[in-house]
């Protein structure tokens, strides 16, 4: 564990220890799990994608330290999204440089290095392989990063003469309040009518009670990628208690 790790351990866990119990005592949210993430590692997560809190969800269930795949085109506004930019990078995001990066090859080897880097470091990586908010159905899927994992698998039995097999867990969030209760709540409109340069976040209604479930370990066993996002994001859906529209 080098020094950049520590950095991002003690970045991650200031904002789960700090930011996340003053959100939920504000917003007057409740949490729970159930299941675990296996010790394992590494391993990815492929929760489900529905609010911006989705990513504090998973720090608030787990003690564990969890570098997201995130991307640059946050869809703020400028300021917004460099200081968004700069704090996900101090904690350990994985940052997908679409804008950053002209040359789509480029793009694509960089961000391969920065996850091939967390995959060494041995952590638990996290994905959002629906891509964008989708409040109450799972309708696409984006198998890029699981490709990835799939390209890591192989090499690494080239190159190290053993076999690395990667687990990637399907997780389920679900949100008691359902339907555009997510996706206008009544905080979430104010905040942004209100206050000036305010990110274009999807904040749970209040008093909400938030659960979060981790499903069963899936491997590749002859899968492509698309095979595996697709059985992955079907169980996250179920776990969810959402449909699966893909």
């Amino acid at each position: 564990m080098g020094l950049k790790e520590n950095w991002w351990r003690f970045n991650y866990h200031a904002v789960r220890l700090g930011f996340i119990p003053i959100t939920k005592r504000a917003l007057l949210l409740r949490s729970k799990v159930e299941g675990e993430i296996p010790n394992i590692r590494p391993i990815m997560l492929a929760p489900v994608h529905r609010t911006s809190a989705d990513v504090f969800a998973l720090g608030d269930v787990s003690s564990e330290f969890i570098s997201f795949v995130s991307t640059d085109s946050f869809g703020h506004n400028g300021p917004i999204n460099f200081v968004q930019k700069k704090i996900t990078s101090a904690v350990g995001t994985v940052i997908w440089q679409e804008g950053g990066i002209a040359n789509p090859r480029k793009r694509a080897i960089a961000l391969a290095r920065d996850v091939e880097d967390r995959l060494e470091r041995r952590l638990i990586i996290a994905a959002f392989t629906q891509g964008e908010y989708q409040y109450d159905s799972v309708e696409s899927i984006e198998e890029g990063l699981i490709g990835l994992l799939k390209r890591y698998e192989s090499r690494h039995l080239k190159q190290k003469g053993h076999e690395l097999r990667i687990p990637i867990v399907p997780v389920g969030i679900e949100y008691d309040r359902k339907g555009k209760g997510l996706e206008q709540s009544a905080v979430g409109k104010w905040i942004s009518k209100w206050i000036p340069f305010t990110p274009n976040w999807t904040i749970p209604a209040l008093r909400t009670q938030i659960t979060v479930r981790f499903g069963t370990p899936h491997y590749f066993d002859g899968q492509t990628a698309r095979e595996m996002a697709e059985i992955v994001m079907e169980e996250a859906a179920e776990l969810s208690g959402i449909p699966y529209k893909v």
